[in-house]
C-alpha cells in the first residue's frame, strides 16, 4: 500500500541521516512529493496501485539503489561499500555541532584559508620551477643543484601536506578519489623520482618527465581561486573550462557532421567538375572526402582560406560559394553559438555553487552591518547603545555623512524607516538598528513577499481562531451568569427561610435558665402519657414501661431488638 507524503518525508529524512541518500537526493525526492496527481500507474514488482506521480518515482529510486547488481556485489564482497559507509557515517558525525576532533589545531589548520594560500603558492612555485627546470640546458651544473635541492623541499612539503591533510580525519582521508588522486601524483612524481631514483644515480633525463607530471596537481588551485572575491572572473573562466567539456564534444560531432556533409559537396560539385576538376588547387585539396574535410576544417579556421577560396572562386562560382556557405554556418552561427552556450554554462555553474553564493552573501551581510554598525555609532550621541527618535531625526537631518549613507542603502523617507523598526518603545537598540536596516536594503524577491503573504494568512488563520474561542468564552461566562444569579435566588430564599425558621424557634426557646429534675420529667411524661390515653387505648400500658424503662436505662442507646419489634407491635 503506497504511504503518505508525511510517511515518505520520515522515510527520506532517515535514510539521508544514515548517509545512504545524499542531502540532495533527499531534497529532490521532497520535491517529488510535492507534485501534482497523476493517473494511476500499477507497479508490478509488488501488483500495488500508486496514484501519486512521486510516489512512483521515490519507490522506483528507493528499489533501485536496493536491488543488488553484480557491480555492488563486487564492491560489498572487497570491503569498498562498508568503506563508504564508514566514510559517510564520519562525515554525519562531522557534521554534528558537540563534534570533537582528536586533533582540532590540525583540523582548524587544515580548513583555514591560510593554508590553502601556503599550499596553493607552494604549488604554483614548483610549477614555475618546472618550466625553467626543462628549458634548461644540459651542461648547467648549477642549475641542476639548485633544481636537484628545490625538488627535495617541494617533496618534503607535499608529503607533509598529506600526513598534515590525514592526521584529523585518520584512514578515511585515504579512501576519498581526490586524495588517491594526490596521493599518487606526489608518489609518482615526486616521492619515487625525487627521493629514490636520484639517491641511486639514475640520470636526470628519466626523472624529468615525472617532474612534468606535476603540473596536474595544479588544478587544484582552483579550490583556492574560489575562496576570493577578487578572483571571481578568473573563477568564471574556470568553471567555463571546467564545465565546457560536454559541450565541446558536441561541437565536435556538430561541426564534424557539417564539414563531413560540405566535404561530399565539394567532391561532387568542385572535383568531379570538368570545369575545376585538372586544377592544381583541386588536385592539392579536393581529392577526396577526408583531404576535402581537412581543408574545410582549414578554411574554417580561417587560416589563409583566401588563398584557396579567390583562386577557385574565379575559376568556378559555386566552389566559392560551398567554401564561403561553409564559413558562415560553421565559423559565424556555430562556433559563436558555441561560445554562448559556454559562457550561459559557466553563469549557471557559478548560480550553483551554493557555497560560493553563500560566501559571498556573508561578505556583503558583514560588510553591510558594519557600516550600519557605524552608522548608528554616529547618530547615538550620548553613547547609550540605543537611539531615540529626536536624535535619529536630529542627525538624519544634520549630518550629510549619515545623508550620503542613506543613499547609498537606498534608504528615501527616513521617517518612515524609523517607524518601521520601532517597535513602539520610542528606543531603538544597535543589533534592532542593524538587523532592521539591512532587511530593509536587502533586494525584495518574490519568495520573500510569498513568505509574507503567508505568513499574514497564517497570522490571521490564528486570530480568527482566537476570536471565535473567545466568543465560546464569552458564551460559557453568560451561562456561569446565569447559573450564579440562579444560586443567588436560592440563597436568598434559603437565607430567608433560615431567619424565619430563627424567629419561630425563639419563641419556643426559654428566656432564662430552666432546672428540672428527674421526678419533674416523670411526672410530665406521667401527664403527656394521660393526654394520649385516648389515642393508645389498652396499650397505655405498655408504652408507659417502656418509657420507664428508657428512663431508667440513661444515655444508653435505646436499641434492643425486642424493645423494637415490641414497639412496633404496639403502633
Amino acid at each position: 500500500m503506497a504511504g503518505s507524503s508525511s510517511d515518505w518525508e520520515a522515510e527520506i529524512e532517515l535514510r539521508v541521516k544514515s548517509g545512504w541518500l545524499s542531502k540532495e537526493e533527499g531534497h529532490r525526492l521532497k520535491t517529488l512529493l510535492k507534485m501534482g496527481e497523476t493517473p494511476d500507474r500499477i507497479v508490478t514488482k509488488e501488483s500495488e496501485h500508486w496514484t501519486h506521480s512521486s510516489n512512483v518515482m521515490l519507490k522506483d529510486i528507493l528499489l533501485h539503489k536496493e536491488m543488488p547488481t553484480p557491480f555492488t556485489k563486487f564492491l560489498a564482497a572487497i570491503g569498498v561499500k562498508w568503506i563508504r559507509q564508514k566514510i559517510k557515517e564520519h562525515d554525519l558525525r562531522r557534521a554534528d555541532p558537540e563534534y570533537q576532533n582528536r586533533f582540532p589545531f590540525l583540523d582548524a589548520l587544515v580548513h583555514s584559508d591560510r593554508f590553502e594560500s601556503a599550499m596553493g603558492s607552494i604549488m604554483l612555485a614548483n610549477a614555475i620551477m618546472i618550466g625553467f627546470q626543462v628549458s634548461a640546458g644540459e651542461g648547467e651544473k648549477d642549475a641542476e643543484t639548485l633544481y636537484t635541492v628545490l625538488d627535495f623541499f617541494f617533496t618534503f612539503a607535499f608529503v607533509l601536506e598529506l600526513f598534515v591533510r590525514a592526521l584529523p580525519e585518520g584512514w578515511r582521508w585515504w579512501c576519498k578519489l581526490s586524495n588517491i588522486f594526490d596521493v599518487i601524483i606526489v608518489l609518482a612524481t615526486n616521492v619515487i623520482p625525487v627521493w629514490v631514483f636520484l639517491p641511486m644515480g639514475i640520470d636526470n633525463a628519466v626523472v624529468r618527465p615525472f617532474a612534468v607530471l606535476r603540473l596536474f596537481r595544479v588544478v587544484k588551485l582552483g579550490r583556492l581561486i574560489r575562496k576570493y572575491r577578487r578572483l571571481k572572473i578568473l573563477w568564471n573562466l574556470f568553471q567555463g573550462l571546467i564545465g565546457s567539456g560536454r559541450i565541446l564534444i558536441y561541437t565536435l560531432l556538430m561541426m564534424g557532421t557539417t564539414l563531413f556533409i560540405f566535404a561530399v559537396f565539394a567532391v561532387v560539385l568542385i572535383t568531379k567538375n570538368d570545369i575545376t576538376k585538372d586544377h592544381p588547387l583541386v588536385l592539392l585539396y579536393f581529392p577526396s572526402v577526408p583531404e576535402a574535410f581537412f581543408t574545410l576544417f582549414q578554411i574554417v579556421t580561417l587560416d589563409s582560406w583566401t588563398g584557396i577560396s579567390r583562386p577557385l572562386g574565379e575559376t568556378s562560382p559555386l566552389a566559392g560559394i560551398i567554401i564561403v556557405t561553409t564559413v558562415l554556418i560553421v565559423e559565424l552561427c556555430l562556433m559563436n553559438l558555441v561560445t554562448a552556450t559556454i559562457v550561459n554554462a559557466a553563469f549557471e555553474r557559478q548560480a550553483a555553487d551554493h557555497e560560493m553564493v553563500a560566501r559571498e552573501k556573508k561578505e556583503k551581510n558583514d560588510k553591510l552591518i558594519e557600516d550600519i554598525r557605524n552608522l548608528f555609532g554616529e547618530m547615538d550621541k550620548r553613547g547609550t547603545g540605543k537611539l531615540t527618535y529626536d536624535e535619529y531625526m536630529e542627525a538624519v537631518e544634520a549630518n550629510d555623512v549619515i545623508k550620503t549613507k542613506f543613499v547609498t542603502l537606498e534608504i528615501e523617507h527616513a521617517e518612515e524607516l524609523w517607524n518601521l523598526i520601532d517597535v513602539g518603545t520610542g528606543e531603538i537598540a544597535v543589533n534592532q538598528f542593524a538587523q532592521g536596516l539591512r532587511i530593509i536594503s536587502e533586494e525584495t524577491k518574490a519568495k520573500d513577499l510569498f513568505a509574507i503573504n503567508r505568513r499574514v494568512g497564517n497570522a490571521a488563520h490564528r486570530l480568527e481562531m482566537c476570536v471565535e474561542e473567545m466568543n465560546r468564552n464569552v458564551r460559557q461566562v453568560q451561562r456561569f451568569e446565569q447559573d450564579i444569579a440562579a444560586i443567588t435566588q436560592q440563597l436568598t430564599l434559603a437565607t430567608r427561610a433560615m431567619v424565619n425558621l430563627m424567629h419561630g424557634c425563639a419563641r419556643c426557646i426559654p428566656a432564662g435558665q430552666v432546672l428540672i429534675t428527674e421526678k419533674q420529667v416523670l411526672k410530665s411524661q406521667e401527664k403527656l402519657l394521660e393526654n394520649v390515653r385516648p389515642l393508645l387505648g389498652k396499650n397505655v400500658g405498655q408504652v408507659a414501661r417502656l418509657h420507664r424503662r428508657r428512663s431508667r436505662r440513661g444515655k444508653k442507646h435505646f436499641d434492643d431488638d425486642d424493645e423494637i419489634e415490641e414497639i412496633e407491635e404496639i403502633e
